[in-house]
């Protein structure tokens, strides 16, 4: 005689989950893993490149007066990584008042997050700029503004996320599923705010070291 099945009723189960309970959030930590291999090549290839030079940064002897030691300045690089690494925590704020459908706070959140990263931008142009070479001098300048150019695509892809998602919550309510999108979009600034981390360590201190 057969046993009976086991039956669930998942007529009172709630359709959207939070967290590691979603399908969407799965789906993003796959492509934030996806993204950090794009960037640890990146990374391989700068230290792959640094064995070929004697001096890091190489010698800009292109320009008068040459630049023996083209070391990339901190100021404007230092400023931009303590941004973001601190809109984690409006971020979070914005993502808790996702949570709770707060939608007045949502777009404020939103709207404030716009402003930062739009100010990472911009600060990413003068970072360009405190590099001292450009793209196509040598290999180290093609590396480092391949970084640069890859996270700068990484904040304007968020930007856009940012800007979507304000200009809904201002015009609509705030369900669970957009209140998960808004949740998935704080994961991917967290990831953002944290690999400029590293690559500014890379970028910015690594030459100072070697």
């Amino acid at each position: 005689m057969s046993q009976p099945r086991a039956v669930i009723d998942a007529r009172t189960l709630p359709d959207i989950g939070f967290d590691a309970r979603s399908l969407l959030w799965w789906g993003n930590l796959l492509l934030v893993l996806i993204e950090t291999t794009s960037m640890a090549l990146l990374f391989a290839c700068y230290f792959y490149i640094r064995r070929n030079f004697w001096e890091w940064p190489p010698p800009r002897v292109n320009v008068i007066p040459p630049m023996f030691e083209p070391v990339p300045k901190l100021g404007w690089a230092t400023v931009n990584v303590i941004l973001m690494l601190l809109a984690c925590l409006p971020m979070y704020w914005t993502d808790m008042a996702a949570r709770r459908k707060d939608r007045p706070r949502v777009v404020l959140g939103l709207t404030l997050m716009i402003v930062i990263t739009i100010m990472c931008c911009v600060l990413r142009w003068q970072e360009f700029r405190d590099v001292y070479f450009k793209w196509d001098e040598n290999a180290y300048a093609s590396i480092v503004w391949c970084i640069l150019v890859m996270h700068l695509f990484y904040l304007l892809t968020i930007l856009v996320e940012f800007a979507l998602g304000a200009v809904w919550a201002a015009t609509h309510e705030i369900h669970d599923k957009h209140a998960l999108d808004i949740t998935l979009i704080g994961g991917f600034w967290y990831w953002v705010a944290g690999i400029w981390a590293i690559s500014y360590v890379i970028v910015w201190w690594y030459p100072r070291w070697s």
